[in-house]
């Protein structure tokens, strides 16, 4: 039988789906972070391209929605992800199939950009076959925390002899006293993003109901937020992180750093306390996402986060994407336009 293409909400078949071609996400589906994704997000419903062949699904890409930033206004988007095809169908064309078919329903779906991280597995069908632009590299930055992690990369288990070797001796900082746990946020966030993104031109729109949903909602992942506040009560800065083992060792990751201009100093103290309390956790690295061009670089870079070489890179990712409207077009010509940070990344 010819192989059949659609896009659709999250229903049971496709769950079922996620089972036999991506068991390796059982636990994921389980704990609810497909309905998160698809279903909760405050903006828009996700939908997923699905390909079926006898009345069972051989293929599937995920295109989670987002709000984004577009100048002064705001566009639903989706991100893909969670691109599969079951084995028995690959080379037939299947893959191009569902993103063609995403294309087609785009409209029906509010959807006036797609994008996302393709590996360098799926990098060639997304840049090559679904004419999405490639817009280079997510901006890696790391703070090394352990020598024999790096070593380990290099010399193997040889390595662990320089396990004992800090890399950082990043304390508690002053002012520390200050930084406030934050489990909710509110309109005060929407006042710090406003000023924050305003020479942003493009980005996923970071208002509190979005980060609500994306750190607080999470089914699966725990992040830590730490903010300070000026005495009127306004949110003048604040720092999330998360803490995961992975990629053969203990990695932290800055998720998100957000500051008003006349923060930055409150910034780098919250950036710094997470680096002490990493590091006490015998964290061996901390990874970042931030371009020169980020609001928020120069904070990075004062708590003395360096570019990561791609060749030190645990995972090879590009960002890009297609226009689904002319009015889109020129995001997708320029990566200076761009703002991303780990928020962006759904494997994190």
């Amino acid at each position: 039988m010819e192989i059949a293409y659609d896009v659709r909400t999250l229903d049971a078949g496709i769950e079922a789906a996620y089972g036999r071609l991506l068991p390796q996400q059982d636990d994921l589906v389980s704990r609810g972070k497909l309905a998160w994704k698809f279903e909760q997000h405050p903006a828009a419903r996700g939908a997923i391209a699905t390909a079926s062949l006898d009345g069972e699904i051989v293929g599937m890409v995920g295109f989670a929605p987002a709000r984004l930033k577009v100048g002064e206004k705001r566009v639903i988007a989706h991100q893909a992800l969670d691109t599969v095809v079951d084995p028995v169908c690959r080379g037939k064309g299947v893959f191009v199939g569902l993103g063609r078919a995403f294309y087609g329903a785009a409209a029906a779906w509010g959807a006036e950009i797609a994008y996302g991280f393709p590996n360098e597995n799926a990098a060639p069908g997304w840049f090559g076959k679904l004419d999405w632009a490639q817009l280079g590299t997510p901006p890696f930055l790391v703070k090394p925390l352990n020598a024999g992690y790096f070593a380990r990369r290099v010399l193997g288990a040889a390595g662990a002899l320089f396990d004992a070797v800090p890399l950082s001796l990043t304390g508690r900082p002053s002012g520390a006293g200050r930084a406030v746990t934050v489990t909710r946020f509110d309109d005060r966030v929407d006042a710090l993003w406003e000023t924050f993104s305003g020479a942003i031109p493009c980005a996923v729109d970071r208002t509190s109901d979005y980060l609500n949903w994306r750190l607080f909602d999470h089914p699966t992942a725990t992040y830590e937020t730490r903010a300070v506040f000026a005495d009127d009560g306004t949110m003048t800065a604040f720092v999330t992180t998360h803490l995961a083992d992975k990629h053969g060792g203990r990695i932290g990751y800055v998720m998100e750093v957000m500051h008003r201009p006349d923060a930055v100093a409150e910034a780098v103290m919250l950036l710094q306390l997470a680096i002490s309390d990493m590091r006490r956790q015998k964290t061996d690295a901390i990874l970042a996402w931030a371009a020169p061009h980020a609001p928020n670089y120069r904070v990075f870079r004062k708590a003395s986060f360096l570019p990561m070489p791609d060749r030190i890179r645990p995972i090879h990712l590009y960002f890009g994407g297609k226009p689904l409207s002319a009015w889109t077009a020129p995001v997708m010509t320029r990566p200076q336009d761009w703002y991303l940070s780990y928020l962006d990344s759904d494997t994190v």
